[in-house]
C-alpha cells in the first residue's frame, strides 16, 4: 500500500470513527475583590462546542461592565448578551452588582454543528435525541457518502496505473 491510499484510509476510519460528543457550557461567578462598587466575573468554561452561541441574562440588579471575549464576537442588549463561539474554551466577562447576583444568572448554548442546546450550568442537552434525529434528517449519509468517494479516489486510481 502507498502512503498516500495508507493516509486517506486512516482519514476515512477517523471521519467514520469519531464519535460526537455531547457539548456544555459551565458558569463559575466569583467577586471581584479590586472593586469597591461591587463586581462579578463571571467565567464560562465551554466543552465540546468548536462553533455555536451562548446567551446570558444577566440579573437586573447588575450592569454590563465589559468583556475579554472579542467585540465583533459579543452583542449586549438590555440584560442580554451574546457571544458567538468559535473554537474558545473559556469566556470570561464582568458586571457591577452586588455579589448574591451571582446566583441570579441564567443563559443558553447551542452547538452549530450537532444542532444540540442546552442551559448553561447543566451537564445534559436540552432535546439531544431530536437533535441528533433533525441533524441526521439533514445530512443523511453524508459520512458514509465522503467515504466512499475517498475510497474511490484511492482505489480507482491504482487500477488506472
Amino acid at each position: 500500500m502507498t502512503p498516500n491510499r495508507a493516509a486517506l484510509l486512516y482519514i476515512l476510519i477517523l471521519v467514520l470513527a469519531v464519535p460526537v460528543a455531547a457539548g456544555s457550557v459551565e458558569r463559575i461567578a466569583a467577586p471581584l475583590p479590586e472593586s469597591p462598587e461591587g463586581g462579578l466575573e463571571v467565567t464560562l468554561t465551554v466543552n465540546d462546542i468548536p462553533v455555536g452561541g451562548i446567551v446570558e441574562t444577566i440579573p437586573d440588579s447588575c450592569t454590563w461592565a465589559g468583556c475579554d471575549h472579542p467585540d465583533n464576537r459579543t452583542r449586549v442588549s438590555d440584560q442580554h448578551v451574546a457571544f458567538a463561539v468559535i473554537g474558545e474554551e473559556t469566556i470570561c466577562y464582568r458586571v457591577q452588582g452586588p455579589p448574591e447576583a451571582g446566583e441570579a444568572f441564567a443563559g443558553t448554548w447551542e452547538d452549530l454543528l450537532t444542532g444540540e442546546s442546552g442551559v448553561v450550568g447543566s451537564d445534559e442537552p436540552r432535546d439531544s435525541g431530536q437533535a441528533a434525529q433533525t441533524t441526521a434528517l439533514e445530512t443523511p449519509g453524508f459520512g458514509y457518502a465522503v467515504a466512499l468517494a475517498a475510497l474511490t479516489v484511492v482505489f480507482g486510481r491504482g487500477c488506472c496505473r
